[in-house]
């Protein structure tokens, strides 16, 4: 039985249609919350697949568009009379060397939904939980942002600037009581590796240096749970890793 430590919650979780963000709606609804589910195309099918679909609301947006953002956690309100928790997690994988010929195509990328996204969702967030004197805010990091990245350096780089941005809205809005964490999972058993073209032999390779193996979402969305219940009340400007003890993978494997 999973303690029901989210009970009453509202969450916003963004990327919700897939991967870490679904694995994270169900969570968060199997400890009691009401979840918001934001994608880019809404994730309808998704949300009836989590149980008490009556606590489960599903809503597309770009994180990169602040007027869709902003109509996403208008609807959390509108449909659930607040928002306690925002997870960012919205995301995309790529790129390459910094010389690739399309190496400024994925900068662009990444730091429009990694970076620009997560601020776009803190500033929504940030203006429903400010007058109400609480709330949490919790960003999907990447262990790449601890460790060099040089065969993609525009996620490390962006996944960094989320670490960073992290560790300021912390210190910024603590007095407001509003906490703002991050998880850093490693590698993790979800579509988004495939969708950047990245092969199961390059799994293969990182799971090699990973003495838990692979991360299992769920485990990620245990993470994401724990710093949103009052368990964490006293933690802010945090990372949380989890990444199956992931070691430093060589340039050349």
């Amino acid at each position: 039985m999973i303690e029901q430590r989210l009970r009453d919650k509202v969450a916003v979780v963004t990327g919700a249609g897939s991967g870490i963000g679904l694995a994270v709606a169900h969570r968060f609804v199997a400890e009691g919350a009401s979840v918001v589910m934001v994608d880019l195309e809404a994730p309808v099918d998704a949300a009836r697949g989590l149980e008490q679909p009556d606590r489960v609301l599903a809503v597309a947006a770009d994180v990169v568009d602040p007027g869709r953002v902003e109509a996403a956690f208008e609807a959390a309100v509108s449909r659930f009379g607040r928002v306690d928790v925002a997870v960012n997690n919205a995301g995309v994988m790529g790129g390459g060397w910094i010389h690739a010929d399309d190496a400024d195509r994925f900068l662009d990328l990444m730091l429009d939904v990694l970076v620009r996204g997560v601020w776009n969702c803190s500033r929504s967030a940030l203006a429903r939980m400010r007058p109400q004197g609480s709330g949490v805010i919790l960003n999907t990091g990447s262990s790449a942002s601890q460790v060099t990245t040089p065969k993609a350096p525009a996620y490390g780089l962006a996944k960094a600037a989320v670490h960073h941005l992290t560790r300021s809205l912390a210190a910024g809005y603590a007095a407001e009581g509003v906490r703002v964490n991050e998880v850093l999972p490693g590698p993790t058993r979800t579509a988004i590796f495939s969708r950047a073209g990245v092969p199961d032999e390059k799994l293969d390779v990182y799971a090699r240096h990973m003495p838990l193996g692979l991360v299992d979402p769920a485990k990620v969305a245990a993470a994401f749970a724990f710093l949103a219940s009052d368990d964490a009340s006293s933690i802010t400007g945090a990372s949380l890793t989890v990444d199956g003890g992931l070691r430093p993978v060589p340039i050349d494997d």
